[in-house]
């Protein structure tokens, strides 16, 4: 089985990505809608979320865990690789989104985040470890999770704020990166107001990754099940 953790239904635009790619396999998917959204907490209480919700997992029997959730990545992922879990798998989507800057040869692009994210500086510290040469403005949405969280799609005003925050971008960028897994419900809408840009979705990304980090690792993929189920846990219907 793959696992999945997210603060709710963000992740679940990463899932159907893995499941496009990789339909053969279980997966269960544990999403924290008890205290969802992360992206306006603190860096303290962000980290004791996600570390919960991975020990969750991992009391469970999850053997690899997929953090489909920039917010806590860019709080977390340190910590538990390095601290709390230094033994266990843990897999996560920023440095996809990341990598695919790098090989798309861009010089200068978009990334639109949670407010978190952009704190922690995500992406552009990813993509500048290899190349601080390539120009990131990251921006935060904070109003969009909330509506998506809700299932709240009134296009005009998701329209209104998404061109508020992509017209902050600077008119030459190359590509806009959705930099947190609740944007590619709103994907089209980004298009209309940008049309023509090339779009980066890291979990789109993450699943190709995956897919080929099982083909170099046979050992791991023979112990996950094959019956294309997939289970979805909330921590709060």
């Amino acid at each position: 089985m793959i696992w999945f953790f997210d603060s709710w239904i963000g992740g679940l635009t990463v899932l159907e990505e893995f499941r496009k790619i990789l339909p053969e396999y279980n997966y269960l998917y544990f999403g924290d809608n008890a205290r969802c959204p992360y992206g306006g907490l603190d860096d303290t209480t962000i980290r004791q979320y996600t570390e919960e919700g991975v020990q969750f997992l991992f009391d469970q029997g999850a053997t690899i865990v997929i953090l489909a959730c920039n917010t806590a990545t860019a709080h977390a992922i340190r910590y538990l690789q390095q601290v709390k879990f230094p033994d266990r798998k843990i897999l996560w989507v920023t440095i996809p989104g990341a990598e695919r800057i790098l090989e798309g040869n861009y010089r200068k692009v978009g990334v639109l985040a949670t407010e978190s994210t952009v704190k922690n500086r995500a992406y552009k510290d990813r993509v500048h470890i290899i190349d601080n040469t390539i120009k990131i403005q990251e921006i935060a949405a904070p109003e969009l999770v909330p509506l998506i969280e809700a299932w709240i799609f009134e296009w005009e005003l998701i329209r209104e704020i998404l061109k508020n925050h992509l017209d902050k971008f600077d008119w030459d960028i190359e590509a806009i990166v959705l930099g947190c897994t609740h944007y590619p419900y709103v994907r089209s809408t980004i298009e209309q107001i940008r049309p023509g840009i090339d779009i980066i979705d890291p979990g789109f990304e993450a699943a190709k990754k995956f897919a080929s980090y099982l083909g170099r690792h046979p050992d791991i993929e023979a112990k996950i099940k094959k019956r294309g189920e997939v289970r979805k846990v909330w921590s709060k219907m």
